[in-house]
């Protein structure tokens, strides 16, 4: 007899060695995609640069995502997960070592749309194999290779300023996931790469599956989680600096609460998804963010500042992998279009996000941009509602569906009948 969660009444959620390469590599990934953050005011100085070709190296990222996204499922179901899978780590480690000697804005821009492209090959593949791998526990894997991201894009920064500090160059910092990767190759390379069914991937590699409208209900409501998400890391620091009044060095260091609270949150989340289903969730964690944003946005004072930025974090970081969660969970069947897709939503968060923000910030101030913000989350409520609403009606036509097939009803009758509801 399996044992069985009493709560849930399913298998436990176990961590094999697949799981714990998958959150490892997916960590490294973060790592560099966070980069462009950190090491943009060095390419800046060396290359001199303006801050437009600054901001195009976190644009090189996201428009690797968003061509990932589109191509991720045809390419799993043509080629196979693993050639995904260690294609994209290895292929992400040619972006960093293109970033490391890049002297001219051309190379280092092209090195991050590198990484954004091969590198999402690979969390795209994370994702939907880890969906595959848990199945009613997707959920809770995707939250805990979420904080293995937190950590990963919370390191970058730490370590670019520690080879500093030792007098290693800020390049050097681009070493660190080229051994995390090469060391995790070593020792699990032979670790199988949970494979699609076979028929599913001929599907996938065609180009014949149709989602359901609450999958894309589900789908939407991320997107507007992620630029929310990234709205308010990308523009954080300038608002405690030109809104708040606060010095840079200050606003960055509790910029970094943010980040620590996206790791509890995350841990906390993966938790919560072993008891309750993703689902009813969502709401919760959304208020969680509104109130925080909320308090960090018109807060009368600066500890009141901090706290909303804190307590926003903490929810914030929930919406996509749960968002995730629940699209995936409409399409159990096909977890690379699921994880696919993903990855072109949130490419193209991380694309126009912070631009737009920062455009309204020039025309109307940053306080009053920021209201955009608001209305991010407003979206991520009124599409999960919806979502929640085309669930129950597709699962009432499915229960309608059986109720004919055991009443012996003509094929052709039951569809009609079902077409009326």
């Amino acid at each position: 007899m399996k044992n069985t969660s009493p709560t849930t009444g399913h298998p436990p959620f176990t961590r094999d060695r697949f799981t714990w390469l998958a959150y490892a590599l997916l960590g490294s990934f973060a790592y560099l995609q966070a980069s462009p953050g950190p090491l943009a005011p060095f390419f800046h100085t060396e290359m001199h640069l303006n801050y437009t070709i600054d901001s195009l190296h976190m644009s090189g990222i996201a428009l690797g995502m968003i061509v990932a996204g589109l191509l991720g499922d045809r390419i799993a179901g043509r080629w196979g997960r693993r050639l995904m899978f260690w294609g994209g780590a290895f292929g992400m480690l040619i972006g960093a070592l293109l970033a490391l000697f890049s002297h001219h804005p051309v190379v280092s821009v092209f090195s991050m749309f590198v990484i954004g492209l091969l590198g999402t090959f690979l969390m795209v593949t994370i994702q939907s194999t880890l969906s595959d791998h848990h199945g009613e526990h997707r959920a809770t894997a995707i939250t805990e290779a979420n904080v293995a991201g937190s950590l990963g894009a919370g390191l970058a920064p730490i370590c670019l300023g520690g080879m500093v500090l030792i007098g290693a160059g800020w390049r050097s910092m681009l070493f660190v996931p080229m051994v995390m990767v090469l060391l995790l190759a070593l020792f699990f390379f032979k670790v199988p790469v949970p494979e699609a069914p076979i028929y599913e991937r001929k599907q996938e590699a065609r180009g014949h599956i149709k989602a359901p409208i609450a999958f894309w209900l589900y789908w939407l409501s991320m997107v507007m989680g992620v630029a929310a998400e990234w709205s308010v890391s990308f523009w954080g620091s300038g608002y405690l600096i030109n809104v708040v009044g606060i010095e840079r060095t200050s606003a960055a260091t509790l910029m970094s609460l943010f980040f620590l609270a996206s790791v509890i949150g995350r841990l906390i989340g993966s938790r919560l998804t072993q008891i309750m289903a993703v689902e009813k969730l969502l709401l919760p964690v959304l208020v969680v963010a509104t109130l925080g944003f909320i308090l960090f946005w018109l807060g009368p004072s600066l500890p009141l500042h901090v706290v909303g930025l804190f307590i926003a974090g903490l929810g914030i970081c929930n919406l996509f992998p749960f968002t995730f969660s629940a699209s995936a969970n409409r399409i159990p069947r096909h977890a690379d279009l699921a994880s696919s897709r993903a990855a072109f939503g949130g490419g193209l968060a991380m694309f126009f996000s912070p631009l737009v923000l920062g455009r309204l910030g020039d025309m109307m101030g940053l306080w009053r941009a920021y209201s955009v913000i608001l209305i991010l989350f407003v979206l991520v409520g009124v599409f999960v509602v919806l979502a929640g609403r085309a669930t129950k009606r597709m699962n009432s036509l499915a229960t309608r569906q059986e109720e004919f097939i055991e009443a012996d009803v003509p094929t052709d009758t039951a569809d009609v009948v079902i077409d009326r509801i």
